[in-house]
């Protein structure tokens, strides 16, 4: 599954860039990760956290900046996890660039994204969806991280302290929220309608039945 997304920056590009090959300061930024340990080969240890509604899914993997071209400020960061508790797994392999917008940047982020297991029965289009709010978030929080007042006594360059480890992600309410934009479309809006009637029909048949079984 391909997912094509783009966020602005209000830093220059080469600010920008930099915070992006930036694990320590970047992961925190995605709910529900918490990044771990160096491997030997450059790779950071990951653990991502979901919850939708009653069930929790945690990943285990790792996640590592696999290319990069500083002239050209763009970079592809490669990650890989399973599921703890389950046979599922996921993988996504993110080509990010950096381009100068206005007085700040805009990120472009193509991303090749494959899931197994019980997160992949969600279908395509809801995935899409939660993954757009993600990087909405992501955005707001890397735009915060960038915009934090360097340390006391530290020069201009000093880079802003990381950002508390996230909460778990809560897929529950990003779902429900996709699903309330969806339901803004005006054809979508009628067939919801048109299945609730169905249903409450149902339900009234089913009742009448019950009575007449009663008398």
């Amino acid at each position: 599954m391909r997912i094509d997304t783009d966020f602005a920056i209000s830093r220059p590009p080469a600010e920008a860039y930099a915070l992006l090959l930036d694990l320590e300061r970047v992961a925190p930024c995605f709910p529900g990760a918490e990044l771990g340990g160096e491997r030997d080969d450059g790779a950071r240890d990951v653990r991502v956290t979901v919850r939708l509604g009653p069930m929790k899914l945690a990943y285990d993997g790792d996640v590592r900046i696999a290319e990069r071209d500083d002239a050209a400020l763009s970079a592809v960061m490669a990650g890989n996890a399973r599921e703890v508790r389950g046979a599922g797994s996921a993988s996504a392999r993110i080509a990010m660039r950096v381009e100068r917008d206005g007085d700040g940047s805009r990120v472009i982020a193509e991303a090749d994204v494959d899931l197994s297991g019980r997160a992949a029965q969600m279908g395509k289009g809801i995935i899409e969806d939660v993954a757009r709010r993600l990087v909405g978030e992501m955005a707001g929080c890397l735009e915060a991280t960038l915009a934090a007042p360097a340390p006391a006594g530290s020069g201009p360059a000093a880079p802003a302290p990381p950002p508390p480890p996230a909460a778990p992600l809560q897929g529950g309410a990003l779902i429900a929220g996709v699903a309330r934009d969806r339901l803004r479309d005006p054809l979508l809006r009628g067939i919801a309608i048109g299945a609730g009637a169905v249903i409450v029909l149902r339900m009234l048949k089913g009742c009448r039945r019950c009575r007449r079984r009663d008398a």
